[in-house]
C-alpha cells in the first residue's frame, strides 16, 4: 500500500521523524545498542574471532547509534542500510549475537512512511542472502540460517504492520480535523444566517418605521410620529440585541438561547403589522404540533418570507397559514406581487450570498428528516411553502 501525495509531503516536511511515536524510542534503541555491545565484547573476548568480524560488528553498532542520533533523513537511511549489510555479514561469525541489528533495521525501513513500502521486504531479503552466503562459506548449520530468516521475516511483517498503523492513525487524525473544520464551518454558516435574518428583519422594519415617521411629520401628526419613532427605537434595540447574541455565538462553545420573539409566528405577525403591512393568519400560528427545533427553523423562514414581502411588495396583502397534513405540518407564507411582478430569487442580493432563500433551504436540509421548503411565484403571488414533521403522541 503506497502513501498518497499529502502523506508523503507531510513526512518530507519533517525529515527524520519516522521514529516510533513513543517518547521512549531513543532510550530503547540506546538500551538495545548497549546490550548487543555487551554480548559482542563478551563473545569476542571468550573466542578467537578474526579482526574483520570485530570491524564489521563495530560498524553495525556505530550505524545503529548514528541512526538514533541523526536528524537528516538521508543520513538515517544510509545508517539503516549500514546496519543491514554490516550486521547480517557477522551474524554467523558472531554466533547470531548481532542478529538484532539487521532485524531492527528491517523493522525501521518497513515502518518508515518516507520510504517505499517494499524497502522492508527488500532489506530482509538482502540480509538473509548475506547470512546464507556467510553460512555457506563458514559451513555453519542450516538452523542458524533458518533462525535468522525467521527473525528477518517477522521483522518485515512487524515493520509493515507499524507502517499501516501509522497511516491509519494519520488518516484518523486528518478525518477528525476535517470533521472539526466542517462543524466549525457549519456553526459559522448558521450564525451568518442568524445575523442575516436579524438584520433583514430589524433593519428592513426600521426603514419602514422611519419612512412612516417622516410621512407623519410632513402631515403634522406629531403624536403619531413620536409613537412610531419609539417603535423604531425599540425595534433597533431588539435587532442589536439579537445581532450581539449571534456574534457572541462565534466566541462560545454553546450558542445562547434564542430570544422569545423568535420562537413563534405570532410575534412576527405583530411586527409585520406594526411596520404597516397587512397579514391574514389561518390555522395554529402557535405551532403547537411542531417541536422546538423545527419551530425555530419554520419561524426563521417565515421571518425571511415576511421581510422579503415588505422589501419586494410593500403594502401588498400577505397570508400566513398553518395546516395539518397527516403526519406533517405545512406552513405557507403567500404575498401578492407588486405591479412589476418583482419577486426575490436566487440572484437577488442576500440570496446570492448564500442567505435569503438559499439560507432557508440550508436550514431545512440540516434537519435531515425530510423537512422541506419551496419558494417561488405561483398565480401572481410569491409563495414560501414549508413542510415539517408533526409531534407524535
Amino acid at each position: 500500500m503506497t502513501t498518497g501525495p499529502h502523506e508523503s509531503s507531510a513526512v518530507r516536511a519533517e525529515p527524520g521523524q519516522d521514529r516510533p511515536g513513543s517518547a521512549f524510542a531513543p532510550v530503547l534503541n540506546l538500551l538495545g545498542i548497549a546490550v548487543v555491545t555487551y554480548w559482542v565484547v563478551r563473545t569476542a573476548l571468550a573466542g578467537d574471532a578474526p579482526a574483520w568480524v570485530w570491524v564489521l560488528e563495530t560498524v553495525a553498532l556505530a550505524a545503529w547509534a548514528l541512526r538514533v542520533a541523526a536528524r537528516s533523513e538521508r543520513v538515517r537511511l544510509v545508517a539503516t542500510w549500514g546496519m543491514v549489510l554490516a550486521g547480517s555479514a557477522v551474524v554467523v561469525p558472531s554466533g547470531a549475537v548481532v542478529v538484532a541489528v539487521p532485524i531492527v533495521a528491517v523493522v525501521a525501513l518497513g515502518a518508515s512512511r518516507s520510504r517505499p513500502v517494499w524497502d522492508g521486504p527488500v532489506a530482509a531479503t538482502v540480509a538473509l542472502v548475506v547470512v546464507a552466503a556467510t553460512a555457506a562459506v563458514a559451513d555453519a548449520p542450516v538452523g542458524t540460517v533458518l533462525g535468522a530468516g525467521a527473525g528477518l521475516l517477522l521483522a518485515a511483517v512487524v515493520g509493515f504492520s507499524r507502517r499501516q498503523a501509522r497511516i491509519v492513525e494519520e488518516r484518523t487524525r486528518r478525518a477528525d480535523a476535517e470533521r472539526q473544520r466542517a462543524e466549525l464551518l457549519a456553526d459559522r454558516s448558521r450564525t451568518a444566517r442568524e445575523v442575516h435574518d436579524v438584520l433583514a428583519h430589524s433593519l428592513g422594519g426600521l426603514v419602514l418605521q422611519l419612512d412612516a415617521v417622516e410621512a407623519l411629520l410632513e402631515a403634522g401628526r406629531v403624536d403619531e410620529a413620536t409613537r412610531r419613532a419609539g417603535d423604531a427605537r425599540a425595534l433597533a434595540a431588539s435587532g442589536l440585541a439579537e445581532a450581539r447574541r449571534a456574534v457572541h455565538a462565534l466566541r462560545e462553545d454553546t450558542v445562547p438561547a434564542a430570544p422569545a420573539q423568535s420562537t413563534d409566528l405570532a410575534g412576527l405577525v405583530v411586527a409585520h403589522r406594526s411596520f404597516g403591512g397587512t397579514v391574514t393568519t389561518r390555522g395554529d400560528t402557535a405551532l403547537t404540533a411542531v417541536d422546538a427545533a423545527h419551530r425555530h427553523v419554520v419561524v426563521a423562514a417565515a421571518r425571511e418570507a415576511l421581510s422579503n414581502a415588505r422589501r419586494h411588495a410593500p403594502g401588498r396583502p400577505v397570508v400566513l397559514s398553518v395546516d395539518r397534513d397527516g403526519p406533517a405540518v405545512r406552513v405557507t407564507v403567500s404575498n401578492a406581487l407588486d405591479g412589476s411582478g418583482a419577486a426575490p430569487d436566487e440572484t437577488d442580493g442576500a440570496a446570492a450570498d448564500g442567505h435569503g432563500l438559499a439560507g432557508m433551504r440550508e436550514r431545512f436540509a440540516e434537519l435531515g428528516d425530510g423537512s422541506s421548503v419551496e419558494a417561488g411565484p405561483v398565480d401572481g403571488s410569491f409563495v414560501v411553502a414549508m413542510r415539517v414533521p408533526a409531534v407524535t403522541g
